[in-house]
């Protein structure tokens, strides 16, 4: 496994992760507030749409990197090691 393909997997890791960190905290302090039905539901929404936000862009960062072309160095640049 190649170097980049490998700081892709730790990047859509890294998004999964904090995205579990973010569920974690997010609902213990919704939790502590009172419950009311009518703010409840839409705070949960919410929290529901940033997760999938933090997901998705944890996603397309790794996919970035997985995908990104190799720099291709031209062999009669005079600062080319041969």
């Amino acid at each position: 496994m190649t170097r980049r393909r490998a700081w892709a997997l730790a990047t859509g890791l890294a998004g999964w992760i904090l995205a579990l960190v973010f569920v974690k905290v997010s609902l213990a302090w919704s939790d502590s507030l009172p419950y009311d039905p009518a703010a409840a539901e839409p705070r949960y929404i919410v929290l529901i749409l940033i997760t999938v936000a933090i997901v998705a862009s944890g996603t397309v960062a790794a996919a970035l990197l997985w995908r990104r072309p190799r720099p291709r160095r031209d062999p009669h640049d005079p600062g080319h090691a041969s």
